[in-house]
């Protein structure tokens, strides 16, 4: 979240193009005011990707075909053959390795054990899959590395601040920071760092940038603003489902969502992370109706700084909704930053209450200076009401048949 000023970073502007999600002028689709008015990006809309019945059918069949063909494949190979190794039933998304030939598999590893093919087709006419960058795309470089944001600072009072205030969690229902997170060939932990929103029991939103790469452990923080607190719980969640329309930078980052689940256990460890009001709103979502919102966040403070240690909020000016997504502007300097991807957008109800109504994909330079989380500049959140049906459709998946999903 941006409180400083701060100088010129062309050395930089560059090697970060990807890291979340900066949007470079001539590199990345167009502004907000000029783009089309049917809200498209990269030539993707939710509507877009939502498959004809033909289509889910044709799909259906060609998953049989392929899971037939699999399975008679597999007949013909020898039982002690191993599995290649490193390959896990969730591809890098945290699951445990694939059973070797002397272990029996237990009842709730079948899931493990299904074919890619059919899993694909089970996820695919929801426009859902495992996340991950499709081949080709540009990484999207975690901020610890990106950015050296080792380390965490604790807010400074004052002037420096600029509307970035301190947060208390009774404000923003549902915030908690997300860490995916791996190991390196060299031993070293490389975490990302984002926002998410509880927005059901077992599930969570967030941006899909912040989990599209392999990770070890999705790590979850929660039940206190400051990270540091002895209050804070860490808990690792049990798995992440993707919008199947996300291409990174291929498309500009359009739909770029994802949910993650935890398990009961998991539930219970967070302690008491409440469920946020998210989607629909009082009144139609636009800027006459709700000029402004309320953003929180861990993110950098400045471009070229620290993770905020305190959760940290700021007003936004809502300038634009569309059907997939929020365009929002600075206020008086201060918005988000690196780190806060993922993070919600809340807009306040007449009876004071509030509504998530996005989570935060992109941060635009200032178009005056280039620079980054600096002055008058834009972002762009996800509308979630726009995606409310896909919401609804993977959580309905995933709990009626964990084993698609997994």
């Amino acid at each position: 979240m941006r409180r400083t000023s701060l100088g010129a970073l062309a050395g930089l502007a560059i090697f970060l193009a990807a890291c979340d999600q900066i949007l470079l002028p001539g590199l990345n689709p167009a502004a907000p005011e000029t783009k089309a008015e049917d809200d498209t990006f990269g030539g993707y809309t939710e509507a877009d990707l939502t498959p004809t019945p033909e289509e889910i059918a044709a799909e259906q069949a060609e998953a049989e075909q392929a899971a037939e063909a699999e399975a008679a494949a597999a007949e013909d190979v020898a039982v002690e053959e191993t599995p290649a190794e490193g390959v896990t039933a969730e591809d890098g998304d945290g699951a445990a390795p694939a059973p070797g030939p002397d272990t029996a598999p237990a009842p709730d590893e079948d899931a493990q054990l299904m074919p890619a093919a059919l899993r694909a087709a089970t996820l695919g006419p929801i426009n859902a899959g495992i996340c991950s960058l499709p081949d080709g795309a540009a990484p999207t470089p975690t901020v610890a590395r990106a950015a050296g944001a080792t380390g965490l600072e604790e807010p400074v009072a004052g002037v420096e601040a600029v509307n970035a205030l301190a947060a208390t969690l009774g404000s923003f229902p549902g915030i908690v920071k997300l860490e995916p997170r791996r190991a390196e060939p060299t031993g070293a932990i490389a975490s990302g760092h984002c926002g998410a929103v509880r927005i059901a029991r077992n599930w969570f939103v967030t941006a899909a940038h912040c989990i599209d790469e392999p990770f070890d452990e999705l790590r979850v923080i929660g039940e206190a603003a400051n990270l540091r607190s002895p209050e804070a719980k860490r808990v690792s969640a049990d798995y992440a489902i993707c919008h199947a329309g996300y291409q990174g930078t291929n498309n500009g980052y359009a739909n770029d969502i994802a949910l993650v689940r935890m398990n009961e256990a998991q539930i219970a460890a967070l302690g008491n992370v409440p469920v946020a009001r998210f989607g629909a709103t009082a009144k139609p979502l636009a800027p006459a109706n709700y000029p402004a919102g309320e953003m929180a966040g861990w993110g950098l403070t400045r471009f070229d700084g620290q993770l905020s240690n305190e959760l940290l909020t700021t007003r936004l000016k809502i300038t634009h909704a569309g059907p997939a997504t929020i365009t929002v502007a600075s206020e008086n300097g201060a918005g988000p930053c690196i780190g806060d991807s993922g993070g919600p957008l809340y807009v306040t109800e007449e009876d004071g209450s509030k509504t998530v109504v996005g989570i935060l994909s992109v941060v635009e330079q200032n178009r005056t200076t280039g620079h980054f989380c600096e002055g008058d500049y834009s972002g762009r959140y996800t509308n979630l009401q726009g995606y409310a049906g896909w919401i609804s459709a993977v959580m309905a998946l995933c709990e009626t048949d964990g084993a698609a999903c997994r």
